[in-house]
């Protein structure tokens, strides 16, 4: 098995993180400010980038915006801050993590977002020491897939596991040594997974079986 694959990179939102809860919940945590959806929805994607293109988006960037609107930033702030991150963890996450560990195979986990609130959403889900690394990046995944493959050389294989499919497909047309995996997520339907013809499962137990079958 060490022989072929020596490495998971594994996607954070959406993919071990349910990122789509946790959106409601933010948004649910607003409204009792008396922000609208439709407010919200605004002042997300004005918070979201910057001049430049670049993601800015955290707690302090949209309670900013929001302040535009009427609201107060510290209790924009105190919102959301105040949602319990760990809840959102995907029940059967730390049983794949624990399964991909026992393989003795190195985990990373690559993260798109703006690097406080990504690391804000990695430690508060508990799940930092499962990983050899961590890495967090606001404008693509590309540079930093080529890093790990440049400092991993001797990698014949490495699975990438990540919930968007446009993202992965053009990862694996530049990386061939990538071994892509999709976790569904509900922002995607399941015939666009379909037609990718990139293996694709809704649950990270179903992932943990396929992976098991493929090392045999």
């Amino acid at each position: 098995m060490g022989e072929n694959i020596s490495m998971f990179i594994i996607d954070f939102d959406d993919t071990l993180f349910n990122t789509h809860a946790f959106k409601q919940a933010r948004v649910e945590a607003l409204r009792k400010l008396g922000v609208t959806e439709e407010i919200y929805k605004k002042s997300y994607q004005e918070a979201y980038n910057n001049s430049a293109g670049i993601n800015i988006y955290n707690n302090k960037s949209h309670a900013e915006v929001l302040q535009q609107y009427g609201f107060k930033k510290e209790d924009s702030t105190n919102a959301l801050n105040s949602i319990t991150l760990k809840k959102y963890l995907f029940p059967d996450a730390i049983d794949f993590l624990t399964f991909l560990k026992q393989l003795q195979q190195k985990l990373t986990l690559l993260s798109l977002g703006e690097e406080s609130f990504q690391k804000m959403k990695i430690s508060g889900a508990g799940i930092e020491s499962w990983f050899d690394y961590i890495f967090t990046v606001n404008d693509s995944k590309e540079n930093i897939i080529k890093q790990i493959l440049q400092d991993n050389t001797e990698e014949k294989q490495i699975w990438f596991i990540n919930d968007k499919i446009e993202e992965t497909e053009k990862l694996v047309t530049i990386f061939s040594q990538l071994r892509p995996i999709l976790k569904m997520s509900p922002i995607f339907s399941e015939e666009q997974y379909k037609s990718s013809g990139i293996p694709y499962f809704s649950t990270l137990t179903e992932i943990k079986h396929y992976v098991e079958q493929q090392l045999g």
